[in-house]
């Protein structure tokens, strides 16, 4: 990208952020540059103390580098830390297995088949724990100086799956004493968050916060971010169309709450720095505002009717909404002789659990796909509206791996196999790409995104905005091994 001068949305941002004492809400459509735009903003008023609050520590540490020195770049992560410890003057000691192993204590002190069942949905059991961190829950039951989000009502008619009698009862007694542990010192990477958010502690109070990826707050963000703000200053950056984390706790409203929060002046950069010029109007069905600069390459759209193996080339990205099409397309790529690499690290474990507790190794084919039938069945009856799909993606993965291998042993272990191994061409979801950028992008079963439900068309959207100079809309059921001979002659 060749240097340039601010662009006239851009300009207008700075003049605004440096003449007036707005505060300010910047809708940056994807590749728009939001961040150099940061940090033009924090150069224009050299004389304000500004606090930095960026996603991960990745990014702070990234904007750091970049921010002149009146601005100090944070995770809240690291804010609620210093937050804690100031509050309780305890020794921190930060283990991420903490309530683990509070769980599997409890657990044990049960008897017969209450111990077996809640071994069965420990891992689900953690899960739901977790969440109540992440909106700020606590037991009603249990009564302090602190202020829970939300009632017992609310967090458990909200959860993904029906708990159990025995789960409650689990999830209210281990967040109990997680809680105990953290007013110790003892915490996990959650509490970071949840404990300071629930009590008086003392914040930062910077005279400006400037707010990245503002789309992907939550609600117990929000909370936090009016105690630091207070009647101060805040201008905030993000695309509202780029907000796809709802499954993990953010608010898919974020950016518009937040303007209503802080009486924000709404500002825009559409510019996208990224995106060649078909694949930026390719995006004007969600994001009609969206441009490329006049240097910007013309860049490329398909939509195939087929496509090749050989037409795949090192560096590019295949991206779905869904895991089981990507396993299928890499099962697939390793046939022909590609290199896929797979990123699901994170999806292992659960998978290969359900796939360990369908039965024994040396099962077969058939059996193993019986038990999995079953598995999917029971859970999608303990299911509620919105984790359905997840439910139904998950039991396809399962089934694409089973159907490939001839025992459940030999599965467990291929799916281990297509997990770890590395590869020249990356398959991920939706989710998993935001963030990133390729030069060429193969939108996969873009039909799965069913634009008409809630955040299904931001998801298109990432995914095809991650795109630098070609995009592709394809199938699974149209991939081919290699060209037919009789075509080639």
């Amino acid at each position: 990208m060749p240097s340039f001068s601010p662009t006239p949305e851009q300009a207008a941002i700075i003049a605004t952020s440096r003449d007036t004492t707005d505060n300010l809400a910047v809708i940056a459509r994807a590749g728009a540059a939001k961040t150099s735009t940061l940090v033009m903003i924090a150069e224009a008023i050299p004389k304000t103390d500004i606090l930095c609050l960026a996603f991960n520590k990745k990014i702070a540490d990234e904007m750091t580098q970049r921010l002149p020195s009146n601005c100090e770049a944070k995770t809240l992560h690291g804010l609620g830390y210093k937050a804690w410890w100031q509050f309780t003057r305890a020794k921190m000691k930060v283990s991420d297995k903490k309530v683990f192993f509070l769980l599997k204590t409890a657990i044990d002190d049960l008897k017969g088949d209450d111990r077996s069942d809640a071994y069965e949905s420990l891992a689900e059991t953690l899960d739901f724990i977790k969440k109540g961190k992440q909106v700020g829950w606590l037991p009603e039951e249990y009564r302090g100086h602190w202020k829970p989000l939300f009632s017992d009502e609310e967090f458990f008619e909200n959860l993904p799956m029906e708990p159990s009698a025995l789960q409650m009862d689990l999830i209210k007694l281990v967040s109990m004493q997680s809680w105990q542990l953290a007013l110790k010192g003892e915490i996990d990477f959650d509490d970071m968050i949840f404990c300071p958010a629930l009590c008086s502690v003392s914040w930062p109070s910077p005279s400006l916060t400037l707010v990245d990826e503002a789309q992907d707050l939550s609600p117990i963000n929000h909370h936090i971010l009016k105690k630091i703000v207070k009647s101060r200053r805040i201008i905030a950056v993000g695309d509202p169309l780029q907000a796809i984390y709802g499954f993990r706790g953010a608010d898919v409203h974020s950016m518009t709450n937040l303007i209503k929060m802080f009486s924000m002046k709404e500002l825009k950069l559409t510019i996208s720095f990224r995106c060649g010029r078909k694949i930026a109007q390719n995006a004007h069905w969600l994001a009609p505002d969206m441009s490329s600069p006049e240097w910007a390459i013309e860049g490329e759209v398909r939509r195939p009717i087929g496509w090749l193996a050989s037409e795949i080339k090192p560096g590019d990205a295949i991206i779905c909404r869904n895991n089981a099409p990507l396993f299928r397309m890499a099962i697939r790529m390793i046939e022909a002789g590609q290199l896929p690499e797979l990123s699901g690290k994170d999806i292992a474990g659960p998978l290969k659990k359900v796939l360990t507790g369908l039965g024994k190794p040396k099962d077969l084919r058939l059996q193993a796909l019986s038990a999995l039938e079953q598995w999917r069945g029971k859970e999608l009856s303990r299911a509620r509206e919105g984790a359905r799909g997840a439910i139904e993606d998950k039991a396809e993965c399962l089934r694409v791996i089973i159907e490939k291998t001839k025992s459940l042993g030999d599965a467990i272990a291929y799916l281990e196999h297509l997990l770890t191994r590395e590869g020249r061409v990356y398959l991920m979801t939706g989710h998993k790409s935001k963030g990133l950028e390729f030069d060429r992008v193969w939108f996969l079963n873009p039909g799965l995104c069913r634009i008409e439900r809630d955040q299904d068309a931001n998801i298109k959207y990432v995914i095809e905005t991650r795109a630098k100079s070609f995009l592709s809309y394809v199938s699974t059921d149209t991939f081919e091994m290699e060209e037919d001979e009789e075509e080639v002659a």
